[in-house]
């Protein structure tokens, strides 16, 4: 008599031995995810400044980045401080940093000219820092005469 499928001690080793190797590769999945969440709040920010600039070119009017310490989130505001624009958030190990101190708490701006052109001086640098909680950072860099942000 032949069989034509495999019994259930048969799928049952397979699916030991799948699980083992699945075990034995999560430890080096591990460190791209948490750099996939730095990534991620790296293009959440360009995303962010590339819309305010768009939004300042579009309507001729001057729009601003708050960049939102307390909260890690991102918006949008227009001259009369209305938000114009969905409000973002960085992923939830991700927070605003200089470098190995935390940003005090609050808010900080760029604005964008209906020229496309950036003003970074309430922000207090032309380098916006984002980090996650090992301390492992990636560097925004304000362009100010072109308006566009650029990543390490």
């Amino acid at each position: 008599m032949k069989r034509n499928g495999f019994t259930l001690v048969e799928m049952l080793v397979v699916i030991a031995i799948i699980i083992l190797i699945s075990a034995s590769a999560i430890p080096a999945i591990t460190p791209f995810l948490k750099s996939q969440r730095l990534n991620k709040g790296a293009r959440i920010v360009q995303a962010q400044a590339l819309a305010a600039r768009v939004m300042a070119i579009n309507s001729r009017e001057q729009r601003r980045l708050v960049i939102d310490s307390t909260y890690s989130k991102l918006s949008i505001i227009g001259t009369d401080t209305t938000i114009l624009a969905r409000e973002e958030f960085l992923p939830d190990t991700i927070e605003f940093g200089t470098g190995n101190v935390i940003w005090t708490a609050g808010t900080s701006t760029v604005s964008f000219d209906p020229n496309g052109t950036a003003d970074t001086t309430s922000l207090g640098t032309d380098t916006v820092i984002i980090q996650d909680k090992l301390g492992n950072t990636k560097n925004l860099e304000v362009i100010s005469y072109t308006g566009q942000i650029i990543s390490d």
